[in-house]
């Protein structure tokens, strides 16, 4: 076999565990949802205090008066709006993984066109 056949076998592979490891990255993606989405009202931020074990209440959070933080509308939309833009990003990013994985795909494609028209040029010549 020629040099220009094993670079384009080389590439060929190439591209294929680059198109697989895509297909495995949205695949990936995908199923770190985490299932159904929580409405943003019980929804945590992973910040919660713990209540204390004598008094039972939660210690306040650091620099802050302690008062207890009051849900306005505007908290709420904000909330919301920040849910849904994570939800689109999710699936932006998994978007991104599988056209990555297309596009490799489609490479190896031309590429075994471009060389099968080669071997035929070769031929005729």
């Amino acid at each position: 076999m020629t040099p220009q056949g094993w670079q384009a076998r080389l590439l060929s592979w190439a591209l294929a565990i680059f198109a697989t490891l895509a297909m495995v990255g949205a695949v990936a993606t995908m199923s770190t949802d985490g299932g159904s989405p929580r409405p943003a009202s019980e929804a945590g931020t992973g910040n919660e205090r713990r209540a204390g074990p004598r008094t039972g209440e939660a210690p306040p959070a650091p620099f802050t008066t302690g008062a207890p933080r009051v849900e306005t509308p505007d908290s709420i939309a904000i909330n919301r709006q920040a849910e849904a833009t994570r939800t689109v990003s999710r699936w932006l990013e998994v978007l991104t993984y599988a056209v990555l994985a297309l596009v490799a795909v489609l490479a190896v494609g031309v590429l075994a066109l471009f060389r099968i028209a080669q071997a035929l040029n070769d031929r005729n010549a």
